[in-house]
């Protein structure tokens, strides 16, 4: 149990460096994790079935407390993420299969990474976790329909393969885990503390298969693509931002948000792209893994050292007014 705690403790507190020494490692030495590849969707099933061996009824509570908050997550999620890749392929004129893989990148629902940044951010933690979780239930539908409408521009999409294929590697997987969780709680609450670790690693060994199958892509159009992921990254942080601001939401709502929407579900998009499509189609999905991690865990910092300024602040202020109240009641 200790050695769990500590790879939890390390898989939290240098997940960002991780992440990075992995991509490295695959493109260093791609021989070594290209075989992974072929294990990506089933690493992904399992990533999916302990999302759903942990969900419990709470991790839905805010839907029914203010439903306005996780649907307007949802709607920015599917609506804004796919039409900005759609509009940074037409502005950088990336290969049709690129394109592609960048829209589906923006068609996945909220990744599960946005919930431990969005604790890193000092974020509203509950209302991350009902998002991602509304978002990858609704994905067998929403994400084959938005592919379909912006991806559609550059490869004729199948409906309805990507349909079963998205209720294979997400929803059968998370409903396996939620009757696992009914019948066996007992167990399932004893390895909850596990779950985290191996959903990690699991999440590292898509990462290093997408890399390694896509090594030489990445060194010849690897800062285009870093660029252009990038940019995509950004700009869901930057309308989650709006969309809190227009509807009047919280600090740590809006931390929620903005993390929520800016981190998609990358192994999802990595394994859609090559089941689906080809390695090129799988790059964003591979990128995004990098610069999500990377990206999200410095704005988390930055926040939650902005938080401590604050404080740090608020209370030199209240000493200094306690401290001018006693001398003016002394003198």
């Amino acid at each position: 149990m200790k050695l769990v705690n500590l790879v939890n403790y390390v898989f939290k507190e240098h997940l960002s460096w991780i992440v990075v020494f992995t991509a490295a490692a695959a493109l260093l030495f791609p021989s070594a994790f290209a075989w992974l590849a072929v294990w990506v969707t089933l690493m992904l099933q399992f990533i999916m079935f302990t999302m759903g061996a942990t969900m419990k009824t709470s991790d839905f509570s805010e839907v029914f407390k203010q439903p306005v908050r996780v649907l307007a997550v949802v709607a920015t999620q599917y609506i804004f993420m796919p039409l900005s890749a759609y509009l940074l392929a037409k502005l950088f004129q990336l290969p049709a299969e690129v394109a592609l893989g960048l829209i589906l990148l923006g068609s996945v629902p909220g990744g599960t990474s946005s919930n431990v940044l969005t604790y890193l951010a000092k974020g509203d933690v509950a209302l991350s976790i009902t998002a991602t979780s509304v978002s990858t239930l609704l994905s067998p539908l929403l994400t084959p329909v938005v592919l379909s409408v912006f991806g559609g521009a550059f490869i004729e999409i199948e409906f309805w393969s990507m349909f079963l294929s998205i209720l294979q590697v997400v929803l059968v997987p998370i409903l396996l885990g939620l009757v696992a969780n009914r019948f066996f709680g007992t167990y399932t609450e004893k390895m909850e503390s596990y779950l985290p670790t191996f959903s990690s690693i699991a999440v590292l060994l898509v990462l290093a298969g997408t890399v390694a199958v896509n090594r030489d892509n990445l060194i010849t159009t690897g800062w285009v693509i870093f660029l252009v992921v990038f940019l995509h990254n950004i700009s869901g942080y930057g309308s989650g931002y709006l969309v809190s601001h227009l509807l009047g939401f919280s600090k740590e709502s809006t931390r929620a948000i903005a993390i929520e929407v800016g981190t998609q579900n990358t192994g999802l998009a990595a394994s859609l792209g090559l089941a689906h499509f080809t390695p090129l189609a799988a790059l964003a999905g591979a990128t995004g893994t990098m610069v999500h991690t990377l990206f999200g865990s410095i704005y988390a910092s930055f926040c939650a050292k902005n938080d401590k300024r604050q404080a740090q602040a608020l209370e030199k202020k209240h000493s200094l007014e306690k401290t001018t109240s006693v001398q003016a009641a002394n003198y």
